[in-house]
């Protein structure tokens, strides 16, 4: 919201509210002083009188509202879900707002289903996927699951909807699609035989990570850098921290689905020791569910066991090189953004 204030590129505010309640005072200061805070207007709420009654914190969504106070945008996508395109979608809404233009129908960030896929591709109808890049009429349509995870076709705005859109049954049987070829689907208006197979057809379906079933292009400085987990001052932590470190490196070593079986199992019972900390000794907090730490920061373990769990039903054996760099980094983000959150609090009891 910083760089947003700065840019000039927005007439609107950008407001920032440390909503804790007790103590929202010197967090919201130290806030300002860790993020170098100078063009955003940065607040707090120290009463539980006075908290919002909706909304979620920023790490959930931003809420948007127009020149005339409406709300816009009750919550945008979540920065942990989809990283950088969360901003993308505030920018897309913002743009509109601004310009007094209608707001887009998919923004950046947002899930989609693919209801018109190519003419040579039927078996695409009913993808699930995320829109990575709007421009124009074209969308950037980015495959949430099976071979085709992770690699993004062009498809025009019109072919995409929001998930619960009533729709048609998508037709089955064999074919190209999301979960690979199928009877009937080579030869004569088809793939072609050497389209078949894991992978699907290929037909415009664009990967910058190769096909990602070995590790060779993993970048083992990356590998160091997101394993290196800085300390949250609770010894029992740091040393769980250490043994999911431990696993993943065994994971980026070996791609093997036993290798992520082994993460799995190590996050599962570090997140669930987290948990116990965490409802023992009160972290996170608040009268308003939505707005409390915890709440989120165990969503986001949901999250990420979630996809895990997922990976390891869709693999065959093997774990393809983008999500093992995708887990790292999410693992390397979860403790930066919210297992630091937990430092002090913890340790100020005495935590070990």
């Amino acid at each position: 919201m910083n760089n947003w204030a700065a840019s000039g590129r927005y007439d609107c505010h950008f407001l920032c509210v440390c909503v804790v309640g007790d103590g929202a005072y010197p967090l919201a200061r130290e806030m300002s002083k860790q993020m170098k805070l100078k063009n955003c207007v940065n607040g707090f709420v120290d009463s539980d009188d006075d908290m919002p009654t909706y909304g979620q914190l920023g790490c959930s969504g931003f809420i948007i509202l127009d020149d005339k106070h409406q709300v816009v945008a009750k919550s945008t996508s979540s920065f942990m879900e989809v990283k950088n395109l969360a901003f993308q979608h505030v920018e897309a809404l913002l743009d509109a707002v601004v310009a007094k233009r209608p707001l887009p129908r998919i923004c950046p960030g947002e899930q989609v289903v693919l209801r018109d896929p190519p003419a040579n591709q039927p078996r695409l109808k009913g993808a699930q996927g995320i829109c990575v890049k709007l421009e124009a009429d074209t969308v950037g349509f980015a495959f949430l699951s099976g071979p085709f995870r992770g690699k993004m076709m062009d498809v025009p705005a019109s072919s995409v909807v929001k998930p619960g859109y009533q729709e048609q049954e998508v037709s089955r049987g064999g074919g190209c699609g999301p979960s690979g070829c199928g009877p009937g689907a080579c030869g004569p208006g088809g793939c072609g035989p050497a389209d078949c197979g894991p992978g699907g057809c290929d037909n415009g379906i664009k990967s910058d990570s190769g096909n990602g079933k070995t590790l060779k292009d993993l970048d083992a400085a990356f590998v160091e850098a997101a394993l290196d987990i800085q300390s949250v001052k609770v010894p029992s932590m740091d040393a769980e921290h250490d043994e999911c470190a431990s696993a993943m490196r065994q994971l980026a070593e070996k791609g093997s689905s036993e290798a992520l079986q082994g993460v799995l199992d190590c996050m599962s019972e570090h997140f669930g020791h987290e948990e116990q900390l965490f409802e023992v000794h009160g972290f996170g907090n608040h009268k308003n569910e939505r707005l409390a730490a915890k709440k989120t920061h165990m969503a986001d373990h949901n999250r990420i066991l979630n996809k895990v769990r997922h990976q390891l039903a869709s693999c065959n054996g093997y774990v393809p090189a983008t999500f093992v760099r995708e887990l790292l980094q999410d693992f390397d983000e979860h403790t930066a953004r919210y297992d630091m959150q937990y430092a002090d609090f913890l340790s100020a009891k005495g935590v070990q």
